[in-house]
């Protein structure tokens, strides 16, 4: 049962990573801008969410109450509608905040007087930032996502890991990556944004439960 509740509990968080990705580079070039996230920057988002994500999820804990949960029927889809709604919400956020950096005034202006290259930076550090925090909400499906949190010390390396990753390759990426270091300013409006999908997701469960 534990190793069934990590699966789904890594397709939500994976099925949330693509979609948001998939929406952010639809949607932004019908609103004017061809290139939101580059190629090489879906592809570190790609390696670092697949490879950590199934060490995090892979070492949940095994918790009593999943013996009390009913036995799940052989032709079940291992994706439900309660995932999927999960899925959807979180998606839809992270698309709006990092589009809404983009194209949405106010909260561009925010940022102060840059250039495009500057406001993608802003918009890969809070993708990045907003999937992982969005990984301490896809662990559990308890109004607390820290619950339990210190018995899988694995997933606290990884989140802290891939924050690690994701400052580097925002302040050091350069044209590599085509980012430029942020502010410290902007480095905590985009966390900001980005953890707002934890207290999203919690009225999420208030409202389905």
């Amino acid at each position: 049962r534990t190793m069934f509740k990590s699966i789904r509990k890594f397709l939500i968080f994976q099925l949330t990573v693509n979609v948001a990705a998939v929406l952010t580079c639809f949607i932004g070039p019908l609103l004017g801008e061809n290139v939101v996230l580059t190629v090489i920057q879906l592809l570190l988002i790609n390696l670092a969410m697949d490879t950590l994500a199934a060490i995090a999820y892979g070492s949940e804990p095994a918790l009593k109450e999943y013996m009390k949960d009913k036995p799940i029927p052989r032709k079940e889809s291992i994706v439900t509608k309660s995932m999927m709604t999960e899925v959807v919400i979180s998606a839809a956020y992270i698309t709006v905040i990092c589009l809404g950096i983009l194209f949405f005034e106010p909260l561009r202006a925010r940022f102060g007087a840059v250039d495009s290259v500057y406001l993608k930076s802003a918009v890969f550090a809070t993708f990045m930032m907003a999937i992982t925090f969005n990984g301490f909400n896809a662990r559990t499906s308890h109004l607390n996502p820290f619950e339990n949190l210190g018995r899988n010390t694995n997933f606290i390396l990884v989140m802290v890991a891939i924050f690690v990753m994701q400052f580097i390759f925002v302040a050091f990426g350069g044209e590599a990556l085509s980012v430029e270091s942020l502010t410290e300013e902007s480095w905590g409006l985009c966390s900001v944004l980005a953890f707002m999908i934890i207290p999203l997701d919690v009225v999420r469960k208030v409202i389905t439960k």
